[in-house]
């Protein structure tokens, strides 16, 4: 393990595991199925790309396997990726280790393996505990196969938890959403992410919908998912932090918390992202053409931004009020100026006296009411 002493807060680390079983109905994420042939040689080029990371050294905070399925792939893949990690930053012995598994091969014996090689935190694509629904999104397991793949990993040793629930979706109803809630609240995983289901172009959900053969919830029935849906974890003890996102205490994602407080990230892998020294980067999206890159000896970045002071002002805005807390008026102040707030204050003072956004103790947050339309109430706080 690197040590030093001479960097800033830790990193948040993200390895983009591409690869799939299937692509479900409404997956728009740099993705493949049927493509394994490409995995040792993908798992080559991430070797030359962390190994080769400019913040090499840094301490790290936090590590997260995402896809993709990470579950897909050879857990020696996975392990051997994360002793590379360790050897090129210092990982914290405290940090937060995900991977993301799919109930459909999340089986006992790769689960304990995991365990074994570090990763100390599950999140675990569930989407919902209705066969039905599981259906509509084309996803491979069923309910019994998420139900088992939780009491797997409990029993492999995992002590922390995330479930994944869409609500949303098509033929749901707000009955459905409430037994999806139910259901994960007794099965007692320490956080649970809930997401509106979004109809992405050119996906087969999209075609799905465009021709009828998908209906979707009316905005309004949508709406009143989510707020049952945080009434129904907070009544449960689940700490609504953040826009999607529940904990019980104790057990928010560290990983993600580093996003929304505008901390450093590094990304590894096809589609990834990184934000560092006010410098954000974004690779090639296919596994690919990440790989021919890597064999070609040429960077897999595919876009470079260095972000203007006030596009880091738009970015701290809308991450600072997805967390519940909200925005600290006084932290925001010092980092952009007196004169920048200034000049927000119309739009600030017209979301309070809209009912969207509440001020508190030196504090801007969204109310239930913005949460509801978050999307409309931060279009209009951001600076042109």
């Amino acid at each position: 393990m690197v040590t030093t002493s001479a960097f800033p807060d830790p990193l948040a680390i993200y390895v983009h595991v591409p690869f799939c079983a299937r692509r479900c109905h409404y997956c728009d994420f740099p993705t493949v199925a049927g493509s394994d042939e490409w995995i040792p040689a993908y798992f080559e080029a991430l070797r030359h790309e962390i190994t080769g990371c400019a913040e090499r050294g840094r301490p790290v905070g936090s590590v997260y396997f995402g896809g993709g399925t990470p579950s897909h792939v050879p857990v020696a893949h996975i392990r051997n990726t994360l002793g590379l990690i360790r050897d090129t930053f210092s990982v914290e012995s405290a940090a937060e280790i995900t991977l993301e598994a799919n109930p459909a091969s999340a089986q006992a014996p790769s689960l304990a393996a995991y365990r074994q090689a570090g990763i100390n935190r599950l999140s675990i694509g569930v989407q919902s505990f209705r066969d039905e629904t599981l259906r509509s999104l084309g996803r491979l397991h069923s309910a019994d196969e998420a139900r088992d793949a939780i009491l797997e990993a409990r029993s492999a040793g995992f002590d922390n938890i995330s479930v994944d629930l869409i609500f949303g979706c098509p033929g749901q109803s707000l009955e459905d959403v409430l037994h999806d809630v139910a259901a994960a609240i007794a099965m007692e995983t320490e956080h649970l992410s809930t997401y509106a289901l979004t109809v992405e172009p050119s996906t087969p959900l999209a075609d799905m919908v465009a021709c009828g053969a998908a209906v979707l919830p009316d905005e309004s029935v949508t709406a009143a998912m989510y707020s049952d849906i945080i009434d129904r974890l907070e009544a449960a003890g689940y700490e609504h932090y953040e826009v999607s996102n529940f904990a019980l205490p104790g057990y928010r994602s560290r990983h993600n918390t580093a996003y929304w407080t505008d901390m450093e990230y590094i990304g590894f892998g096809a589609g990834s992202a990184s934000y560092a020294h006010g410098v954000r980067k974004v690779n090639v999206r296919t596994p690919m053409e990440y790989v021919r890159r890597y064999r070609g000896g040429s960077s897999p970045v595919a876009e470079t931004e260095t972000l203007t002071p006030t596009q880091r002002l738009a970015e701290a805005i809308i991450l600072g009020l997805r967390l519940r807390e909200g925005i600290d008026e006084t932290r925001l102040r010092n980092r952009f100026g007196s004169d920048t707030l200034r000049t927000l204050e119309p739009a600030f003072s017209r979301q309070v006296a809209a009912g969207t956004i509440e001020r508190a103790s030196g504090r801007l947050r969204l109310t239930r009411r913005g949460l509801l339309i978050a999307d409309t109430v931060l279009a209009d706080l951001i600076p042109g």
